[in-house]
């Protein structure tokens, strides 16, 4: 082992030493939110890194989000090198510090996709979080995973299953509306830079990267009941305009295809209501 990489371990070790709550145990932990989103470092660090923190760090800890960071940094760390009995006791300590809202949403979907691949089954996944008292936080992370195992439902897990369906639907759905708007919209074009909403797309990226530019691009989703065969038309009319170098994106034809779209109903209303629904 390289010694600048044991000398390094060595002050981890120290660090980790102290009190729970010292100001060297927090300098630990501020390192490690860095590092944990810094693979090449992780693997740099190598598994007496991951032992530290898998052995001699992780049992002692009482704070709930040190844990959770903690285990989100073993298993970046590690991506299937863990054997399975380890990975699933990780695991089963990291849904339980997730029920008690120890972790955001976007660090429990990166990290289930570091279970998925050491091991953890999405089918384990989605029957564990089935039974979370806080429904709507479950069916957020699913959806923003993309985890829906259908394999073992029962008659329990049934409801819940449309439920994580439905909101999946909706991320696409509203994803596909925000970079319309985007595009079509003057103030929001011009003010999606300075605005507290976020819209994802600047106007640029949003018209470059607008998918649908040819007959029946947008059938998939329609099909999926992401979008109505009317909005999906839509779609592809704006990918014709935009793809067509000797049209002019003239504010008139912009607003046409706009209105075109919401028709003088809310937009809210528009985007939020799946196509199934409507």
């Amino acid at each position: 082992m390289n010694n600048n990489v044991q000398q390094i371990n060595q002050l981890f070790k120290y660090l980790i030493r102290s009190d729970e709550y010292s100001a060297e145990f927090e300098t630990f932990i501020a390192l490690l939110r860095g590092l944990k989103d810094f693979s090449p470092l992780l693997e740099f660090y190598g598994s007496e890194f991951v032992n530290i923190l898998l052995y001699e760090l992780l049992p002692e800890l009482e704070d709930a989000s040190n844990k959770a960071l903690v285990i989100e940094t073993i298993v970046e760390a590690t991506y299937g090198e863990l054997d399975l009995v380890t990975i699933n006791d990780l695991f089963n300590q990291y849904m339980v510090l997730l029920e008690d809202d120890a972790i955001s949403l976007e660090n429990a979907s990166r990290c289930f996709f570091g279970f998925l691949a050491s091991g953890i089954t999405p089918t384990q996944i989605f029957n564990y979080m089935s039974t979370f008292k806080y429904k709507d936080f479950a069916v957020a992370v699913l959806a923003l995973t993309n985890i829906l195992s259908s394999d073992t439902l029962n008659t329990y897990s049934l409801s819940f299953y449309k439920e994580v369906d439905c909101a999946h639907i909706m991320k696409q759905r509203t994803y596909y509306f925000t970079q319309f708007i985007v595009i079509l919209h003057p103030l929001v074009a011009n003010y999606t830079m300075v605005s507290a909403i976020n819209f994802v797309f600047n106007y640029e990226s949003a018209r470059i990267d607008w998918p649908f530019s040819r007959p029946g691009s947008t059938e998939r989703l329609v099909t999926a009941n992401i979008l109505t065969k009317e909005e999906g038309q839509i779609f592809e009319e704006l990918g014709n305009l935009l793809h067509d170098k000797t049209v002019e994106l003239s504010y008139p034809r912009i607003t046409n295809l706009y209105q075109k779209m919401f028709e003088g109903k809310d937009l809210l209303d528009v985007i939020f209501t799946l196509p199934s629904t409507q």
